[in-house]
């Protein structure tokens, strides 16, 4: 086990959930006994209301800075997004056969079409009437009976 200074950050990606967290080393502990010398860490996390816990609870990878953790993060994620284009590409090539880029379904413009006709959406329902909202919006609305 690397060897840490009272005080220093520690920043931990965790393996058993995903995430990054921030811990204090906030004692070290050295216990000599017959068998040798062990030296341990109580951290504190960096979020309010923590108990101090081992070091060597904690399951993860270690790094002494931000930066470090933060570039392991993105070379995980970026490994994680190319292993999901890699096989929905596969999936592609299997249903969809090889097509060049210029047949790609993807690439063709898509024609919007309306919903509802226009002569449809002028037909009102019995016992609605049209209000026009603020915002131009046409709808309609029912009246109750007694407001009429």
């Amino acid at each position: 086990m690397s060897q840490y200074q009272v005080g220093s950050v520690l920043w931990i990606i965790h393996t058993d959930r995903p995430g990054l967290m921030a811990y204090q080393v906030i004692e070290e502990i050295t216990k000599k006994t017959l068998d040798g010398e062990q030296i341990q860490y109580l951290v504190q996390a960096a979020v309010p209301n923590t108990t101090a816990i081992k070091l060597e609870k904690i399951n993860g990878t270690i790094y002494e800075n931000a930066e470090e953790a933060k570039q392991k993060m993105i070379e995980n994620a970026t490994r994680a997004i190319d292993g999901i284009v890699a096989k929905i590409q596969n999936n592609v090539d299997t249903h969809f056969g090889n097509q060049s880029p210029a047949e790609s379904v993807a690439e063709k413009p898509k024609k919007r079409t309306p919903r509802k006709s226009k002569s449809k959406q002028d037909k009102l329902k019995p016992g609605y009437q049209w209000v026009t909202m603020e915002n131009g919006v046409k709808a309609q609305v029912k009246i109750p009976e007694t407001l009429k």
